[in-house]
């Protein structure tokens, strides 16, 4: 009896419950965990703090960001009064604080927390010291997401330092600044210095030939996205691969982490044009969300919209105009009619349905979308201007060429203005254009737009999908 009344079997039933979507009943279980290990062992920090984090995970999940802050700040009350916990165990509590509040983009909070664990830090052990080091490399990455990039870089090279000139085994010490360096300062530097600096904390971390280290396969999924951005594909592809091996057996497939990177790589996949294996991972991304979720979850609607809109692109139309058509009537139910969502939705229709020659389905499609996207303020422009680009190839299709121009010169304008005159995305709007241009007989028009499309900052992208 004693085992099963154990704070591990309830944060089994806690997963349990999470895994269906009830967090109310997965919170019930982990408040019984924690009950359990204060009165078995409450001096055990490390497990208080793993039980904690569950907690604050489930509440975030449930959109309830104060319980999740009450429950950290009620951890951190224990530690300082009932418990009497020594400074270091308090100071990795403020840590935990401090990443929780920066992932909320709470930053004066963060860095409360951050200042208060590195002065108890400091005190106990001076800065010569693991944790103290990698505080302060979280301190740091805080300020490069604030876009502090001077304060960011002179906090990272005095950890750097402090690590690389540590007395003990500092090699993963000196892994997890190098980590944090290319995170706080992605935004500021060219993506190939970066780079070097997760590859060496690779190279750190993977010497010893043991369980490998859990912070390799997030240094190979963030050294893909720096990859992706340099337009490294196919070496993305690889890192994505080589971290989702280690995150799969370790994580299981239903983890967060492992959906992410399962996303990305159905993303880049599609993108790559290799529709099958991104058709492949789509639906386990769906038959995944499903399970855990519930199947009118939010997540579902988003996998099914995912995995209709590749179906479109692959030419699947049948199979795409089903699952797109339950994903409509789906978030319709969970956001109502008028949501920007739906408009993604019926955008994809409105394709289709182009690609069919079903005009009048996809000009209502179309319209709808339109309209739910311009009375909604936060939409982004590019988003208006991709959908009246849709509805001015429909028209093109139509042979109404005068309504198409009108169309097409009015998403132009929109991505001038918020891209600027020469940026790469022009580059579809121009070819589109141009191709009205050559059918009202405006040579020379066409000219001129097919030699800003040459003349762009980047190569245009090509027009590969005639709707989009």
């Amino acid at each position: 009896m004693a085992d099963f009344d154990a704070p591990g079997e309830f944060v089994s039933r806690a997963d349990l419950c999470q895994g269906i979507g009830d967090f109310v009943g997965a919170d019930k279980f982990m408040v019984r965990a924690l009950e359990l290990q204060l009165d078995s062992a409450p001096q055990d920090a490390q497990m208080l703090r793993f039980l904690t984090a569950r907690k604050v995970e489930i509440n975030l999940l449930a959109g309830n960001f104060a319980k999740a802050d009450e429950c950290w700040k009620a951890l951190l009350k224990l530690q300082r009064g009932k418990l009497k916990s020594n400074d270091r165990d308090v100071a990795a509590t403020l840590v935990e604080m401090g990443i929780f509040y920066r992932g909320e983009g709470k930053w004066r909070q963060a860095l409360l927390r951050f200042d208060q664990a590195l002065a108890l830090q400091q005190d106990e052990f001076s800065t010569n010291n693991h944790d103290y080091v990698v505080t302060l490399a979280e301190k740091a990455h805080l300020f490069g997401l604030q876009g502090n990039q001077k304060k960011a870089q002179n906090l990272i090279d005095q950890a750097l330092q402090l690590a690389e000139h540590g007395t003990n085994k500092w090699h993963e010490c000196v892994a997890l600044v190098l980590r944090r360096k290319a995170k706080s300062l992605r935004e500021w530097r060219n993506p190939e210095i970066l780079e070097s600096y997760l590859e060496r904390a690779i190279a750190i971390l993977s010497e010893e030939n043991k369980m490998p280290h859990p912070e390799i396969r997030l240094c190979l999924s963030e050294l893909a996205d720096l990859g992706l951005s340099r337009g490294l594909h196919r070496r993305a592809e690889r890192l994505y691969v080589r971290s989702l091996q280690l995150t799969e057996p370790f994580m299981g497939s239903k983890h967060p982490d492992s959906i992410v990177l399962l996303e990305k790589l159905a993303r880049l996949r599609r993108a790559l044009g290799r529709y099958s294996e991104a058709e492949a991972h789509y639906r386990k991304l769906l038959a995944i969300h499903k399970q855990t979720r519930g199947s009118t979850a939010p997540e579902v609607v988003h996998a099914m919209f995912s995995l209709g809109s590749l179906l479109r692109e692959s030419r699947e139309f049948d199979q795409a105009s089903t699952i797109l058509m339950q994903a409509l009537e789906m978030q319709e139910s969970l956001l109502g009619p008028d949501h920007e969502k739906v408009a993604m939705i019926l955008f994809e229709l409105g394709c289709l349905h182009g690609s069919t020659e079903d005009f009048g389905i996809a000009e209502s499609e179309f319209r709808r979308a339109l309209a739910i996207q311009e009375k909604n303020e936060s939409c982004a422009p590019s988003v208006v201007a991709d959908t009246l680009s849709g509805l001015g190839m429909l028209y093109f299709a139509r042979r109404e060429y005068e309504t198409a121009e009108t169309l097409l010169t009015q998403s132009l304008l929109i991505k001038e203005k918020e891209f600027g005159p020469r940026h790469a995305r022009l580059g579809d709007p121009l070819l589109k254009l141009a191709r009205v241009s050559d059918a009202l007989g405006k040579h020379e028009q066409a000219n001129d737009l097919h030699e800003r499309a040459d003349d762009l900052d980047q190569e245009p992208s090509q027009l590969n999908d005639f709707w989009f």
